[in-house]
């Protein structure tokens, strides 16, 4: 009898523990391999890259790293919250669309993130985004809605925000040096719908989703702990009634 409890619970927690490596492994896969930036003033894309078999991540410092943080590529895949990475550099979201004269030339970086399941249009491993380091005011992000990432839509979509940093980052990987357009042009008419893709007002970013793959984590392992305490209990209450039959007087 013994022997059956301890089968069961270490089956039942491996089964637990099984459903936890599958439901989490898109999320654990969180890093970009590579980024293309095409635009006025190049005569080839601009490629940034890691090392094969490695991945660009929160706040390594690496080019692609850094890259990739200053344009929100983390915060549109995981939210406004990366564990308790929070790096000075990242971009904050726009409340509203910038006026299109007020955004200059208009790069498209976009990144290589293995493990995306595409949405319809969406080439595979890729998510793309629309930079302006010339915008008044600083540089800004445009994120296309509809794009998938690990397993669910990206967190945040639209319009970002960037640092000084972007600008600087995008300088040295020979992405054509120019002034910023001066901020008095901000009461320019509001971007037209019927604008490139990169300057549509684009429809209200989804809230960001509190849920992240360590809950689903910390919930499985929750249940396959419990399912092993309870199991055990059972098997020492079983081990303490075998003990007293055998000590019961005749």
């Amino acid at each position: 009898m013994p022997r059956r409890f301890i089968a069961l619970t270490s089956l039942a927690a491996g089964a637990a523990i099984a459903v936890t490596v599958a439901l989490a492994s898109p999320a654990l896969a969180k890093g970009t391999t590579q980024a293309s930036i095409t635009g006025p003033g190049l005569a080839h894309p601009v490629t940034v890259s890691v090392a094969a078999g490695s991945e660009a991540l929160p706040g390594q410092g690496d080019a692609l790293s850094s890259l990739a943080d200053q344009t929100g590529l983390f915060t549109v895949l995981f939210g406004p919250s990366i564990g308790d990475v929070r790096m000075p550099d990242m971009p904050s979201r726009l409340r509203t669309p910038p006026p299109a004269a007020t955004l200059g030339p208009q790069y498209t970086v976009t990144y290589t993130v293995p493990g995306i399941t595409p949405a319809p249009g969406q080439a595979s491993d890729q998510i793309r985004q629309y930079l302006y380091p010339r915008a008044a005011g600083g540089p800004v992000i445009y994120t296309l809605p509809g794009q998938q990432g690990l397993g669910r839509p990206l967190q945040a979509t639209g319009w970002l925000r960037g640092t000084p940093q972007l600008t600087a980052t995008l300088t040295r990987l020979g992405i054509p040096a120019g002034a910023s357009l001066p901020s008095a042009l901000s009461s320019a008419a509001s971007v037209p719908a019927a604008a490139a893709p990169a300057a549509a007002a684009p429809a209200a970013a989804p809230k960001p989703d509190d849920t992240t793959a360590p809950a689903w984590l910390i919930a499985t392992i929750a249940s396959a702990v419990a399912i092993v305490i309870a199991g055990t209990a059972l098997w020492l209450l079983h081990w303490k009634q075998r003990r007293t039959a055998g000590h019961a007087p005749v």
